[in-house]
């Protein structure tokens, strides 16, 4: 009966490349809100984890490429919560509200999201994603098409062209956090998504005062 030669060594953990991929993008994330992306060098993330550069060029092969992959990991993890709220029975009006706070809290709780998705916008111009309330991609648009659909039907908002709304919506909360980012005040994020959903809700302009003739 012929002999097997057992293999030396640890059995290979099938998780290991997850966890170890995981670990390196959110070191990186760090790194790179810190330091920017022309003053992070690759070392400095391997040093952080206590690995060589081999390691992080196995799973990334350039910096750049492992500074898009945080940058797209953080757009992943923030659409994610976004469409949990979406995909819940409340209704239109709740979940728009919700959908506010969250977003806040998303970057209130990882402030290092907000510092590289600016860092995107400035290092590399012809690829940055949009943030969640503006989309190019398909499926994301039908979501948001059904969901301002149901808005509308509920009476709670007045007919206004879905790609104004979208916008207007999404570059005010990027106003607010990069507004946050850089004057570094403590902010309280639903504080915060109250006021911007009553300034949003309510407007700023008083209704016009009827004249004598009782026209406005």
């Amino acid at each position: 009966m012929p002999v097997v030669a057992r293999k030396l060594g640890r059995p290979k953990d099938p998780d290991l490349e997850t966890r170890r991929k995981a670990e390196i993008l959110a070191a990186a994330a760090i790194a790179f809100a810190e330091l920017g992306f022309a003053g992070t060098q690759v070392q400095t993330i391997a040093d952080r984890l206590g690995v060589g550069n081999g390691t992080v060029f196995r799973y990334f092969p350039t910096k750049k490429a492992l500074f898009l992959a945080a940058v797209e990991l953080g757009l992943k993890d923030l659409t994610d919560e976004m469409d949990a709220i979406l995909a819940t029975d409340a209704d239109p009006l709740t979940q728009f509200r919700d959908v506010i706070r969250q977003y806040l809290r998303f970057f209130h709780d990882r402030p290092e999201m907000a510092e590289l998705f600016i860092q995107e916008r400035a290092t590399f111009r012809h690829h940055h994603r949009p943030l969640y309330f503006s989309t190019k991609d398909e499926q994301e648009r039908c979501k948001h098409d059904a969901f301002f659909a149901r808005l509308l039907a509920s009476g709670a908002i007045r007919p206004i062209p879905q790609e104004r709304f979208m916008s207007v919506i999404g570059d005010l909360l990027y106003g607010t956090i990069l507004t946050n980012l850089l004057s570094g005040r403590p902010v309280d994020p639903d504080a915060q998504a109250d006021a911007v959903l009553d300034v949003i809700g309510y407007g700023v302009l008083a209704e016009p005062k009827k004249s004598k003739g009782g026209k406005k």
